[in-house]
């Protein structure tokens, strides 16, 4: 469990069913949780889940051939990997820097610093990168773990900022090789699951569609969790109400 800063409200997150403590914060958030909080407004959230107890063979078994012929081909490549479960700032720095640039160029907001670097503090953040054979730096991708799982928080790459098709080609290929990378380094570590971080359940927004295609593609098994969010001061409970009737809103569109 974390607590951090968002928008001048105090916020404390708790994760996949641990006891979540109500003390010290405006609002507190139950994410991934496996029932709804009763006496809270919970909203249903689908993501995929991939059961990391597979051997690797059995891993990369359960993707899509082209998925695996891609990640087969970047370690050819000379694609690597690198990795830390204990960020320092200097990892944090390179992280945002990189992931400022990705997102420009995809009209995505900027990650919450002081949240990152809670899970940092908390000893439940992971980052890691994949770097071309001359080391530089293809993508990122971040993630949490707690509970026995561990969950992708944010993935960054910068194949559409470049108009090489065979740089954009390399760059996607070290994206998935990154991905069962990680998996495998999970594995290792004793997590029991990979959470993708999310699965569009709707049929009109076409590129949520495209990633849960790619998401997909790693195998796994689509699952539904919960998440809450509790006011537990007058400022918190004002939040999470115009937080929901913005939710209403969008939904309405």
């Amino acid at each position: 469990m974390i607590t951090y800063s968002k928008k001048g409200l105090r916020v404390a997150e708790a994760y996949y069913d641990e006891p979540a403590i109500q003390s010290g914060a405006d609002v507190l958030r139950c994410l991934n949780y496996a029932q709804p909080i009763h006496g809270a407004n919970s909203q249903v959230f689908h993501t995929i889940h991939v059961d990391l107890s597979l051997t690797p063979e059995e891993i990369l078994a359960q993707m899509k051939p082209s998925t695996r012929s891609d990640v087969r081909r970047a370690e050819r490549d000379g694609v690597r990997c690198e990795a830390t479960a204990q960020p320092d700032n200097r990892w944090l720095d390179e992280f945002f820097a990189f992931f400022e640039q990705f997102a420009s160029g995809k009209g995505l907001p900027s990650p919450n610093r002081d949240r990152i670097t809670g899970m940092r503090d908390a000893g439940i953040l992971d980052l890691s990168r994949a770097l071309d054979a001359d080391g530089n730096v293809l993508v990122w991708h971040c993630q949490y773990g707690a509970q026995a799982r561990i969950r992708q928080l944010h993935s960054a790459s910068l194949f559409r900022h470049t108009p090489d098709k065979d740089r954009a080609r390399l760059i996607s290929r070290a994206n998935r090789y990154h991905h069962y990378c990680d998996m495998l380094r999970f594995r290792e570590s004793g997590y029991a699951i990979f959470d993708f971080g999310g699965w569009y359940a709707g049929k009109d927004d076409v590129e949520k569609l495209r990633i849960n295609e790619f998401k997909e593609s790693f195998g796994g098994q689509v699952v539904r969790v919960f998440n809450t969010d509790r006011g537990l001061t007058v400022k918190g409970v004002l939040a999470v109400y115009a937080r929901q009737a913005l939710d209403r809103l969008r939904g309405e569109r």
